[in-house]
């Protein structure tokens, strides 16, 4: 499934300018480049906020860039204007506490905000670095998005960020087009799965921040339901609420517009 959006993947969501937007610094080209470290499906890339260089996972599923490994940088990262809060997420446990930061500077090459809000997260089953093998200091994903037209590229490992009022479509025939909706800060794709045998239209967050090909929640109204014993109870990763667990299985057949998968893992 990695191919089918990795050559190019363009999201462009809003020009509207205010606190949290980001933008290429005057003087520099209509677009940023910036290498990416490509991890267990995961994209790593460095930027500084407050003028410490991070590492953070690049992960459009995310509304707001989170900090999940704070321990390792509180003596060196002085975040303004802090306050207790509480947040919600994947997992079947209760909020966590955390720490809202705001006004914040973050740059990304040529790429700044002057005035980014974040969060502080202090649970440490959150932390992604002993699982990657590398530092991973936190996330960020839609602020960074929402400004811009971006191209993803896994093969050559890099995404190019695009002034929105200087980009040009090139028509590429060799490409597949797809509508990408804004839900809540997130991007979806509408696709088709074959389960029993019967396709069912679905809609699907695209998530740069999960390693897993394709994950579906149970639905039985829409037939959204493993009827064969094929499948076995496994942890499948952790959200901010809690440990996730579920099925790994095969289904037929994942179709998304001209491309299909036969017996992909979810």
């Amino acid at each position: 499934m990695k191919r089918l959006f990795a050559v190019l993947m363009l999201l462009y969501v809003a020009q509207f300018h205010g606190q949290n937007d980001f933008f290429i610094k005057k003087g520099a080209n209509k677009s940023e480049k910036i290498r990416f470290k490509l991890i267990n499906n995961l994209i790593i890339v460095p930027l500084k906020i407050n003028g410490v260089e991070l590492s953070f996972l690049l992960d459009t599923g995310v509304s707001k860039p989170l900090i999940f490994n704070f321990e390792g940088v509180q003596d060196v990262l002085k975040l303004n204007h802090t306050k207790r809060i509480y947040l919600r997420g994947l997992g079947s446990g209760d909020a966590i506490e955390a720490v809202k930061s705001e006004s914040n500077r973050l740059e990304l090459g040529d790429i700044k905000s002057n005035s980014l809000d974040l969060y502080v997260i202090y649970d440490e089953t959150l932390n992604f670095t002993p699982r990657l093998g590398v530092p991973i200091h936190g996330v960020i994903g839609y602020d960074l998005f929402k400004n811009f037209i971006v191209e993803v590229n896994y093969s050559s490992k890099y995404v190019r960020v695009y002034d929105p009022n200087r980009y040009r479509y090139k028509n590429c025939k060799k490409c597949e087009t797809l509508p990408v909706t804004i839900h809540n800060s997130k991007p979806y794709v509408q696709s088709a799965v074959e389960l029993n045998s019967e396709i069912i239209p679905v809609k699907l967050l695209v998530d740069t921040g999960g390693s897993d090909a394709l994950w579906l929640f149970e639905d039985d109204s829409l037939g959204i339901h493993l009827y064969h014993k094929k499948y076995f109870e496994d942890f499948l990763g952790h959200g901010l609420s809690g440990s996730v667990y579920g099925k790994r299985s095969r289904i037929e057949k994942f179709i998304l517009k001209d491309f299909e998968l036969k017996n992909p893992n979810v």
